[in-house]
């Protein structure tokens, strides 16, 4: 038996053994995608993990670059706006005062949630918040330095107030429009000097007066009852409009002028307590049985705003009431009667100006008078405005 032994071909190389490779192929393509999609993944949340929680790329406030930052970043560069002061005016007349002063702060997480929301680049403004409260303080102690004395004589020197109700007014509407630039342009209303009250006696003889804060001759004058000229003649002022706190003057009269039963105009009644208001003397009147028993200078409406006139009576009473009106707010008024709708007589401490109109149309008082009145009358107390 032979054993067949078969050879190649000459030419020809035998073919190699078969390999499948698909499974592989298989493995390798999706362990690439696999980690295609995992990088795109962890990516994903890189970026989305740096972004969270940060301000867009270029944004700032008042300046204050905080784009790219962290909240917390930017609250602490943002600090700095809190201690920022602000410009005062009337006309080219200026005062600084801090924002905490006006009543003002940074409300931050306001202005971080705006920041956060912007588009990249853009350029913002804080938000705020007011204290109308503090705001009013604040103004009362610019108020001296801002109100003009008003000095009658030959021609009589018109003054200007500061309107403090209508600027409290403008910051609770807006006091991100109010502040942002860094002035408030202050509203101011024109005084016309006292006119002399006839009624008033003039003994001849001197008393001496200590100025106090925020006070100006032409209401010391009015106040004794004399002549301005009289008391720039006794004590040799070579400018009325310059008086200093604590200052001493002479003045030509026995004491601080209260009318007689005689010059005061007639109560609504002649049995238990009434009041009367006198607009053109700018005077309130209190009486018991018919019987004068105080009286003071008050402030009544202004010529836009006056006071409404006739008989009416106390029907509430308020230690402290929020005042508000077209055009004007203010907050926590001290001892305050309402006597018809939102008239009232009431403590002031925004204004000294007693003796002439000064109002919205209420009748304002020094606060201790206010409080006199408050304590002594009660509601259903008539009130006479003449």
């Amino acid at each position: 038996m032979h054993n067949q032994i078969h050879h190649p071909i000459p030419g020809r190389r035998p073919a190699p053994p078969k390999r499948n490779w698909t499974p592989w192929l298989i493995v390798g393509g999706s362990l690439t995608v696999g980690v295609a999609t995992f990088m795109a993944i962890i990516g994903a949340l890189l970026v989305l993990y740096l972004s969270s929680g940060r301000i867009p790329s270029g944004v700032s406030v008042a300046g204050v670059t905080i784009g790219g930052q962290s909240s917390s970043a930017a609250e602490a560069d943002l600090q700095a706006l809190v201690n920022r002061s602000i410009t005062l005016t009337d006309g080219d007349r200026s005062w600084q005062l801090s924002l905490a002063d006006l009543g003002v702060s940074l409300d931050m997480a306001a202005t971080l949630d705006t920041a956060a929301k912007a588009a990249p680049g853009t350029a913002l403004q804080p938000r705020y918040a007011i204290n109308l409260s503090q705001a009013q303080i604040g103004l009362v102690s610019i108020s001296t330095q801002a109100n003009i004395a008003a000095v009658p004589g030959t021609p009589p020197q018109q003054g200007r107030a500061m309107d403090i109700p209508v600027t409290l007014d403008r910051l609770r509407v807006d006091v991100n429009g109010e502040v942002a630039d860094g002035v408030l342009n202050l509203d101011m209303v024109a005084v016309d000097p006292p006119a002399p009250d006839p009624d008033a006696p003039y003994s001849g003889q001197t008393t001496t007066y200590t100025v106090q804060p925020g006070q100006e001759l032409g209401l010391i004058a009015k106040e004794y009852g004399v002549d301005i000229q009289d008391i720039v003649r006794l004590n040799n002022l070579t400018n009325p409009d310059l008086l200093y706190i604590g200052q001493e003057l002479i003045i030509p009269s026995a004491g601080v002028y209260q009318p007689t039963q005689a010059d005061a105009p007639a109560p609504p009644t002649t049995s238990g307590k009434s009041i009367v208001v006198s607009t053109e003397r700018q005077r309130i009147f209190a009486y018991e049985n018919g019987q004068l028993v105080r009286s003071h200078l008050v402030s009544t409406g202004l010529v836009n705003t006056p006071t409404v006139k006739g008989d009416y009576s106390v029907y509430v009473k308020y230690q402290a009431d929020d005042m508000a009106g077209p055009g004007y707010f203010l907050p926590q008024v001290p001892y305050t009667m309402y006597f018809y709708k939102g008239y009232g007589i009431h403590g002031t401490y925004w204004h000294n100006n007693f003796g002439r109109p000064m109002s919205h149309g209420c009748v304002n008082l020094p606060t201790s008078e206010a409080q006199w009145f408050f304590d002594w009358a009660s509601v259903g107390t008539p009130v006479r405005v003449v």
